[in-house]
């Protein structure tokens, strides 16, 4: 193993880098500003008129899914917890043929603006409520959390930007040093929440659904950058290598690179079986269930543009996962070999081992104090504006939910259509200042359970809805039974759901069932008490939404 010589930390984030912040933000406006000279209906706000390039959409998916809890979260569970969650990605190739074969087909046949008119169709305009309130809390959740993460990640990267003055008491409470006044970091945190969630919700409101594609785009394609350039610098001030890198992992618990393949204990936290499980259920819940995913299929031209869509979206995917958790070796690595580079508190040695712990910070903090002047500053811009996409993503996606629910109950023509997108715009308000008080609530919260990982954050933050909401498209699609068996079995899997992923908060136990399964069992559970409740509740009675399966949709010509 060779060792090259590797610049000194730097003290923080310099002017320079703060240019970078500058001219990224002014790229996102300019797309934003041209976004909304484009629209004059709600299908353009909400579905870019149905004309948005397969592959601008493909990377949209990868953007707004990965968002800044995975670029956070997968370097962070191979520093602290080594490689099985990686495992997830043996199931890509089941998840894709699910989404290429059996969901997209089917939901293309369908022209729709918001996925939970199917709900309505197949049963009833309840079952379409319920749907959609369990969209919201989904997304509420997956907002609030993915803006919590980028705002961390932009106080840690901004931590050492005022100096402590022990003269000047309140020029000390003010640092944002953790070691200095920990209040004062949690003070600015709430603040940066605050300005995140303003500012995506204003250009939201003006861009609509084509500024968020386009801005994706970008996003995605710096998202990639970024790993490529912690990477390259860790190869080469260091002078090693991933089988560098492999073997200083494996120096650690066994969990790091000897992870367990299959366990019948539960509470097992992850394995390479539930891992791949969890990946499964997860793509194949939002790809079949989230309004946020299907609306990007909705604005593509056709089936074909649709597919190879997703196709691009799953290489993308795989990509810069893998190179995510090639960083996360990487730093891993980089920080053994100089533990003096991280702030006291990072490492202890344990058993004549040195551990590295808050994995979810080393990523930040290695931006904003090894990489080069200006390089930190940009990749900075890039996690903040990714936490205001998901929020863009999210927020629009609301708003054509509920817009999309009232507007089949209008009449009129085009003065219909400018109330609608007026209305739309008020709900992208609405929705966003919401998400920033529930943002701000989160920061709160996590800061009294600092011990949990953004991974393990997941389930009970939003998660935990997923289940339940897909397995309502899943009952509807492939059994023939009503509300009266659908909607009972859909309200249990969330009593199920709420238990597996707030087990230690209900029953005090010092263990819990994997987070890994908190999205399959519910989802799973669900079918099956449906299945058996159908019969006994419809009494082999026949219902108008049968012509709503998956077989006798995918029968009859496209709508």
């Amino acid at each position: 193993m060779v060792f090259a010589t590797v610049p000194l930390p730097r003290a923080g984030l310099e002017l320079i880098d703060f240019v970078g912040v500058a001219l990224y933000l002014a790229v996102t406006i300019a797309i934003v500003v041209w976004s909304s000279r484009r629209q004059t209906t709600t299908e353009d706000f909400f579905l870019g008129g149905r004309s948005m390039p397969w592959m601008a959409v493909g990377l949209s998916l990868l953007a707004t899914l990965m968002s800044s809890i995975s670029y956070m979260g997968v370097p962070g569970e191979m520093i602290g917890k080594g490689v099985a969650m990686f495992a997830q990605y043996l199931s890509l190739p089941f998840s894709m043929c699910v989404v290429l074969l059996v969901w997209v087909p089917f939901f293309m046949r369908l022209r729709m603006t918001s996925a939970y008119e199917y709900l309505e169709r197949r049963f009833n305009s309840k079952v379409r409520l319920l749907g959609g309130v369990l969209f919201l809390l989904l997304r509420l959740g997956w907002m609030s959390m993915v803006m919590y993460v980028g705002s961390l990640v932009l106080t840690q990267m901004t931590a050492s930007l005022v100096p402590p003055s022990q003269a000047d008491p309140l020029a000390n409470w003010l640092h944002p040093g953790a070691g200095d006044n920990p209040l004062l970091r949690e003070t600015l945190l709430y603040w940066v929440v605050a300005g995140v969630g303003l500012s995506a919700t204003m250009y939201t409101c003006v861009g609509g659904f084509r500024a968020a594609i386009w801005n994706d785009v970008l996003q995605s394609l710096m998202l990639l950058g970024g790993t490529i350039v912690t990477i390259g610098y860790v190869m080469l001030t260091t002078g090693t290598g991933p089988s560098d890198w492999w073997a200083i992992a494996s120096q650690q618990t066994a969990e790091h690179t000897r992870p367990i393949w299959f366990n019948f204990d539960l509470t097992t936290r992850v394995t390479i079986f539930t891992a791949a499980a969890h990946s499964f259920f997860w793509t194949i819940c939002t790809h079949g269930s989230d309004q946020v995913v299907l609306q990007r299929y909705f604005s593509t031209r056709s089936l074909a543009a649709a597919r190879r869509s997703y196709l691009v979206n799953a290489v993308a995917d795989l990509t810069i996962g893998s190179l995510l958790a090639v960083s996360g070796l990487a730093l891993l690595a980089f920080y053994l070999m100089h533990p003096t580079f991280l702030p006291e508190g990072f490492l202890t040695s344990e058993g004549g081992r040195v551990v590295v712990h808050h994995g979810d910070k080393v990523m930040p903090h290695f931006f904003a104090h090894q990489l080069p002047a200006g390089v930190g500053g940009v990749i900075l811009a890039v996690l903040l504006c990714d936490a205001m996409q998901t929020l863009v993503s999210g927020v629009n996606s609301i708003s054509a939910v509920f817009t999309g629910d009232l507007s089949v109950r209008l009449q009129g023509g085009g003065a219909k259509r400018f109330a609608e997108l007026n209305l739309a715009r008020l709900l992208t308000v609405l929705v966003g200042l919401l998400v920033t008080a529930l943002a701000l609530a989160l920061a709160w919260k996590t800061r009294q359970h600092p011990e949990t990982n953004i991974m393990q954050m997941m389930a009970p933050a939003f998660n935990m809805f997923l289940g339940p909401l897909a397995s309502l498209f899943l009952i509807g699609m492939f059994l023939k039974v009503s509300a009266r068996a659908a909607v009972p079995a859909v309200l249990c899997s969330v009593v199920i759901s709420f238990i597996w992923s707030y087990w230690k908060e209900l029953f005090g136990s010092r263990y819990e069932p994997t987070f890994t399964l908190s999205i399959g069992v519910p989802y799973l559970s669900s079918f099956a008490i449906a299945a058996l409740l159908g019969p006994l509740v419809d009494r082999g009675t026949p219902h108008a939404g049968q012509d709503y399966t998956w077989r006798a949709v995918m029968r009859r010509a496209a709508e």
